[in-house]
């Protein structure tokens, strides 16, 4: 089947720096990886803000002057895109309906809730609860919120073990400062301010675009224990290797906690007090407050604390990567589809979580779920919770539920295989609470899984007996390659 096309706007430039590109970019990365063609429509100053976006291997168009935007993202996909992504601070329900004509979906990024927009997913990570955009959205989108919803690349997702390792609370060697790429308040040179009082036996990292209008005082400000770094591509390395972090609460807050990196937050935007103030309340960060005149003397007194508190590093990273899994883009992909089973009751798929548990417990010991199971004993309550906690933390793994209005009706289990040939596999496994069988929940499922990773080789281990879902995997397109396996590829 032909990949699906998900086209994004938006913008990185000095004055709002590099984190609406940032966080498209993980979204654009996660859709990528199973099976989706990517394309970016961004300004002309785009590219020299934000490296990273160049360094994708993603389709790119820079707007040239006079250019028109909408034909220009409608000349992408000239059969259509699934999906349109818009971040961008002065697009709005206006630029988003006019794109209802050639995109299934509209997905747009706000972090500010003063926006009207037309949309069917809007995604405001830093913001505390849906009701935020009330009125502000059509009555059908889902409003995604909150730090479940923060998105990582997968430069840092990958590094999350090594990081973690290493957040035992050992003496500070590394300090990273990062008030985002282009720091157009100037905060870095406050916090050099604070740190060349304080700060001598570590070396401290300052990275910064090579964009940022501010460099010139930022070097001024360099004593000998600091160095800067300009356009780094490894800030996920940096993150991971450093010890304590000073940095604002935009996109990067979500990467340093992803990675368990103990930081101290500095707010130099209305727009970033919610994730400042989120994280803080949380205990994941240390809150300096705003960039104001006091913000030095502050910074001492908070960068000493944490300097001579190694117990306090270690809860912060651990309260900060149980805040931020680096699932936020996975979450949003399920949210963007939806189908009905034969009732017409819309049937959706989320992540499991540990609140799950005790439903899935339930629905692994009925009579009827189990007996065709490969090892048909029931579970007990201890080896269900060591199972849960092993399958969460795995990322080779995908435990998903399935929902029939907002409703746990199944479970969706995908485990990745490596597969011979190098595309992207899965075993594949399904059940569904037995008071539901007959209404297509689990045929629903299956598509489901199969717009969720469009390119996917999905295999299916079945009982040789259990000839109800032998018959749902034969309707849903796999072909059966003996008695106990079955497999669906891409058409």
């Amino acid at each position: 089947m032909p990949s699906p096309i998900a086209i994004f706007r938006c913008d990185a430039s000095p004055l709002i720096g590099a984190g609406h590109v940032s966080r498209c970019l993980a979204l654009a990365e996660a859709l990528h990886e199973f099976g989706w063609d990517i394309s970016f429509v961004v300004s002309s100053k785009t590219r020299e803000t934000a490296p990273a976006l160049a360094a994708s291997g993603f389709n790119i168009h820079a707007l040239a002057n006079g250019e028109c935007e909408l034909q220009t993202v409608r000349a992408v996909a000239p059969g259509g895109a699934v999906l349109v992504v818009v971040d961008q601070y002065e697009r709005d329900q206006s630029f988003e309906r006019s794109c209802r004509s050639f995109a299934s979906k509209i997905l747009a990024f706000d972090d500010t809730s003063r926006r009207h927009h037309d949309c069917d997913v809007l995604l405001d990570s830093g913001a505390a609860e849906p009701a935020v955009y009330v009125d502000r959205v059509p009555s059908h989108a889902a409003v995604l919120t909150g730090s479940a919803y923060a998105l990582m690349r997968r430069s840092f997702i990958e590094r999350r073990e090594a990081a973690l390792a290493r957040r035992d609370g050992r003496p500070v060697k590394s300090i990273l400062v990062s008030c985002g790429a282009t720091d157009p308040m100037n905060c870095t040179v406050p916090v050099l301010k604070a740190l060349a009082g304080i700060v001598h036996d570590a070396t401290i990292t300052v990275v910064l675009s090579s964009r940022a209008p501010h460099l010139d005082s930022v070097r001024r400000h360099l004593h000998r224990n600091m160095q800067l770094r300009l356009d780094a591509n490894n800030i996920a390395e940096l993150m991971t290797d450093a010890d304590l972090a000073v940095g604002a609460p935009g996109a990067t807050a979500f990467e340093r906690a992803v990675l368990g990196l103990p930081s101290i937050m500095v707010a130099f935007a209305d727009n970033q007090r919610g994730v400042a103030r989120m994280m803080s309340d949380a205990g994941a960060v240390i809150d300096a407050g705003t960039l104001d005149s006091g913000l030095v003397e502050r910074l001492r007194r908070l960068l000493k604390r944490a300097l001579e508190d190694g117990e306090l590093r270690r809860r912060m990273a651990k309260t900060a990567t149980a805040l931020i899994d680096g699932r936020g883009a996975l979450r949003t992909m399920l949210a963007l589809h939806s189908e009905r089973n034969v009732q017409g009751t819309v049937v959706t798929l989320r992540l499991a979580t540990a609140e799950d548990e005790a439903w899935l417990l339930w629905l692994q010991s009925q009579p009827h779920t189990r007996r065709h199971f490969y090892n048909p004993a029931i579970p007990t309550a201890p080896e269900h919770h060591a199972w849960m906690q092993r399958t969460l933390s795995d990322p080779s793994k995908m435990l998903l539920v399935v929902d029939v209005n907002h409703h746990a009706a199944g479970m969706v289990r995908l485990d990745h295989l490596v597969a011979a040939d190098r595309k992207r596999a899965f075993e594949i496994s399904i059940a569904v609470d037995p008071t539901r069988h007959g209404y297509g929940i689990g045929s629903a499922a299956l598509r489901l899984v199969r717009q969720l990773m469009p390119n996917a080789v999905l295999d299916a281990a079945v009982h040789v007996q259990n000839a109800a879902s032998k018959a749902l995997f034969r309707a849903a397109g796999f072909a059966e390659l003996s008695d106990e396996l079955y497999r669906c590829v891409p058409s």
